[in-house]
């Protein structure tokens, strides 16, 4: 008995310690943030990031605010982020994104902070709490229907934008020291 309790223990811990490296969606709300590991110091991985954001300027992203060499916050865009078709037609959405990226010595916490959504060519804007997803859940805890393409939408966008990053600031501290 003693060592089941002891066992439950540890799993307990370590499940508490354990940090997330992705992004997950859930009745809840999608996860806070995520925790990568990236060899390099605050500075440069944080030059890596502006070069990211300069890089898909063409996207919309943009440095909403920042504090070099410790964390920023950017804005963005992602063209058919949520499609449906209605009548033969399909209908996108095009997202807005906040994310806000915090840097120390070979790490950085990638946190998701907003998104809206709009039906392409619409001027109708929704802001989504990304604490609470209860409404796309029924009362037994299933996805409602037509809602199924919604968390891995979610999920998708933030994960990809982390993963982005990363192979980014990969592919150009490559090409630097080659």
């Amino acid at each position: 008995m003693k060592l089941k309790l002891i066992l439950l223990m540890a799993f307990m811990t370590a499940s508490a310690l354990a940090q997330d490296n992705t992004f997950v969606f859930s009745k809840e709300g999608l996860t806070d943030f995520i925790v990568v590991n990236y060899e390099g110091s605050a500075k440069d991985t944080y030059k890596g990031a502006v070069a990211w954001v300069k890089e898909n300027a063409k996207k919309g992203y943009k440095v909403i605010s920042s504090e070099e060499n410790e964390k920023m916050v950017i804005e963005g865009t992602k063209e058919n982020f949520l499609c449906s078709k209605a009548g033969g037609t399909t209908v996108c959405t095009q997202a807005t994104f906040t994310i806000e990226i915090s840097f120390k010595d070979g790490k950085f916490k990638f946190s998701a902070v907003g998104l809206s959504e709009k039906p392409n060519n619409s001027t109708n804007v929704i802001t989504h709490d990304l604490n609470d997803f209860s409404e796309y859940y029924n009362k037994d805890g299933s996805i409602k229907k037509y809602k199924e393409d919604v968390p891995a939408a979610y999920q998708n966008l933030f994960n990809d934008l982390a993963k982005n990053l990363t192979e980014f600031m990969d592919k150009k501290k490559k090409s630097e020291n080659w």
